[in-house]
């Protein structure tokens, strides 16, 4: 079955009214012969560690079976005698080597049309439970565990501990180890209890979640096999063993009810009176008759044996329902004992399976020490559980036999109020909605919210919490509200953006709408919220490992009921299903949209290479300067930051050319470079000297003249010409000045000899 919704579930967190507590209570005159391993407690999941009792339209149900059976099986024989284990799984699992196992069939329920494939499974508990040895670790193993034992059958060794199992659900294909524990993965020594002192027969239960795991496989027929269990007749206690499992689960097509799992370790004997279980958190429904349902798991019940009992107290009629619990004021001396279709009221723990007719392997009345019942309780005339009534106490006890109670569950015809918040996407960065959404950074996203009171009374104090996810930049909300219907409502206040440990990691939009009124038609809409949300461009956020990439937007709707006073807590919805097998049922929040946000962050900065600099040889080059960099940009509309690396000369000359290199790196940590060209270059000649007259008599003899030159420095002078004149008269000898980097001049010098 496939998780196709989530209901409108109550969240238990206003009031000491809506917590469920359990207090065992042990009245004996020889109370030294019993003890209470494990106090009774509610059983919260994992997913609501907080949630103590199920306020939901929906049910629970039970399964289970033996996987230890008589060797000679008689409808009333007691395990007293020789047992031997029930292996069924068979071709049902490849490369079975399990030595035990059974099978059960979880099936839901139709009320009121109700489709169980469009039921949504809330929680799922497996216990399970025997007498193995006795307690000493003489089991072969080696360990000095006394929880673990080894046994050999038809040449197979396995090493079994009480407080792990194997499962195998209707999707999967082998079994998958469980051990006992709050999250069923890590062994926890007290769930339930393992006793191991002789004083409790040796009798032990265990209690795994299994949420997760049932909610992948869904409803069909679930296998459990290797229980620490032994074969043979050891005493006149016997062996005994089986396992058991109570899921929690919501329609919208079914009734509402309260549900409480509960679960210890209480051990009963024939010297014990009776024992308390008190619960409440309930609310029964205020006018009309109020089902009940319970659920029991126990281990040692002998067919036999009689004088078990399991009782309900009847409320002397004074009780106000009204005034706060006080299970003090319960008339002790009146009681009703409860029995269902397979037992009887002196027998109540009798070794019966009874879970509503659904398939068993092996299918058998005698279960030789498992009882696992489920059935409605009679309250007719609602004389256990009146109106409005919020807690009672259950009793049992024994007068010959001895057992153990593991778990209780039980279920009540409730009333709940109903308000409603549909929340839907109205635009994708400013698009029609359309599958697949997607968003990128510093793309929006706008939504709607309709509230509505489907239900028959006001609420008061009702508000709605958005918490926003970390992927949304909380700056730029745009809240809006509209009273379609002012008339009938006009009391909301403006939304607004709260922040603190109460409201997120990023805040929430809050939202009082105060007494919400129950209209004539309960698809009135009361009032609406617009609002946008735009992604975060923050690369601090978009880049740690641990974001989420995408918007997923749901909230809350909290309040308590204007007449009944009772709290409710409810997610928001996208609507109801419009197609399929499950037409009609909720869509449940969180509306997601996915958001691309790699191309984003790996997107680099851009910027142009700055104007190139020109320098006459000799002159000065100016220092890097990152204001020469005058476009820089990126995608995130944060100025990158511009930073100088370096400059790198080629070695020439005439001209030198100098890379300067700057970096510009965005807040993603993206990083391009850009150059400047520096050229170093002599355009200048060399200076033109003055050069005097060269004379002498009978010959005259020049020498090289020189000059300066802006890059080349001192310049002498070459020719061709000849430097010594013997003969009278006036000759001319041409110098050239040649800087070497392609500037030259030509400078005449006179030569008179006379």
């Amino acid at each position: 079955m496939r998780k196709l919704y989530t209901n409108k579930t109550i969240t238990s967190n206003h009031s000491i009214t809506l917590m469920v507590f359990v207090v065992l209570v042990l009245t004996s005159i020889f109370s030294s012969y019993s003890q209470v391993r494990v106090p009774f407690t509610p059983r919260t999941s994992n997913d609501t560690p907080t949630k103590t009792v199920y306020n939901i339209k929906g049910d629970f149900t039970m399964v289970g079976n033996t996987n230890l059976t008589l060797v000679n099986y008689g409808n009333t024989t007691g395990n007293n005698n020789d047992m031997e284990y029930v292996d069924v799984d068979g071709t049902a699992v490849p490369g079975n080597t399990t030595l035990n196992s059974s099978s059960a069939t979880v099936t839901f329920s139709t009320e009121n049309g109700a489709i169980p494939d469009c039921s949504n499974i809330i929680y799922a508990g497996l216990y399970w439970t025997g007498r193995a040895d006795t307690g000493s670790d003489d089991n072969a193993d080696g360990d000095n565990d006394p929880n673990t034992f080894q046994v050999i059958k038809n040449g197979v060794t396995k090493n079994f501990d009480k407080r792990k199992v194997l499962i195998k659900g209707p999707l999967s294909s082998s079994y998958t180890a469980v051990s006992a524990g709050p999250s069923g993965i890590i062994a926890d020594p007290i769930s339930i209890a393992f006793p191991t002192d002789g004083n409790q027969r040796n009798m032990y239960a265990a209690y795994a979640e299994v949420t997760d795991y049932v909610r992948a496989n869904g409803i069909g027929e679930y296998f459990v096999g290797d229980i620490a269990l032994r074969e043979g007749d050891p005493d006149a206690t016997g062996y005994y063993g089986g396992w058991g499992m109570v899921i929690v689960y919501e329609n919208s097509k079914m009734n509402w009810r309260d549900i409480t799992v509960f679960d210890g370790h209480a051990y009963v004997t024939n010297a014990v009176t009776s024992h308390n279980i008190d619960i409440s958190g309930f609310n029964a429904v205020p006018t009309g008759d109020v089902n009940l349902k319970l659920g029991l798991m126990a281990g040692e019940g002998d067919v036999p044996w009689t004088g078990d009992f399991i009782e309900m107290v009847i409320p002397d009629g004074d009780d106000d329902t009204t005034e706060p619990i006080d299970f003090s004021t319960l008339n002790n001396n009146s009681y009703q004992r409860l029995s269902h279709n397979n037992n009887t009221t002196s027998n109540f723990f009798n070794s019966t399976i009874d879970t509503g007719g659904n398939a068993r392997n092996p299918n058998l009345q005698n279960n030789t020490g498992l009882d696992i019942v489920m059935f409605d309780i009679d309250n007719t005339g609602n004389v256990l559980i009146p109106n409005n009534k919020t807690y009672t106490r259950f009793r049992y006890g024994s007068a010959q036999d001895t057992y153990i109670i593991f778990n209780l569950t039980f279920a009540v015809d409730a009333y709940i109020p109903e308000p409603e918040g549909v929340l839907n996407i109205t635009s994708v960065n400013g698009n029609a909605p359309n599958l697949p959404n997607i968003l990128e950074p510093g793309q929006y996203s706008d939504y709607t919210l309709e509230i509505k009171n489907t239900g028959t009374e006001d609420t008061d104090n009702t508000v709605i919490t958005i918490p926003l996810p970390d992927s949304v930049n909380p700056n730029n909300l745009n809240i809006t509200t509209t009273t379609p219907n002012p008339g009938i409502y006009t009391t909301a206040s403006i939304p607004t953006y709260e922040t603190g440990p109460s409201y997120g990691s990023n805040g929430s939009i809050v939202w009082n709408l105060g007494t919400l009124p129950a209209p004539p038609n309960p698809d009135t809409t009361l009032a609406t919220i617009s609002f946008r949300l735009t992604v975060t461009t923050d690369c601090d956020m978009l880049t740690d490992p641990s974001f989420d990439p995408n918007v997923s937007l749901g909230g809350m709707i909290d309040g308590v009921g204007a007449t009944s006073n009772v709290p409710f807590s409810f997610p928001l919805i996208q609507g109801y299903q419009t197609t399929g097998l499950c037409t009609g049922e909720p869509i449940p929040t969180p509306v997601i949209i996915d958001i691309n946000y790699l191309d984003y962050v790996n997107e680099p900065p851009t910027a142009s290479n700055p104007a190139p600099i020109d320098i006459e040889c000799g002159g000065t080059i100016p220092p890097s300067d990152v204001l020469v960099v005058t476009d820089e940009a990126d995608n995130s509309g944060i100025t990158p930051t511009v930073a100088f690396v370096s400059d790198v000369s080629d070695g020439g000359s005439n001209p030198e050319i100098i890379t300067r290199t700057y970096s510009v790196t965005d807040d993603c940590g993206n990083s391009i470079n850009v150059t400047q060209t520096i050229t170093i270059d002599d355009s200048i000649d060399p200076d033109t000297p003055t050069l005097a007259d060269v004379t002498g008599e009978c010959s005259a003899t020049a020498t090289a003249p020189t000059t300066t030159d802006n890059c080349s420095g001192t310049i002498t002078g070459t020719t061709t010409d000849p430097l010594t004149y013997t003969t009278q008269g006036t000759f001319t000898i041409n110098w050239t000045f040649d800087d070497g980097n392609g500037n030259v001049i030509v400078v005449p010098q006179t030569v008179i000899v006379d």
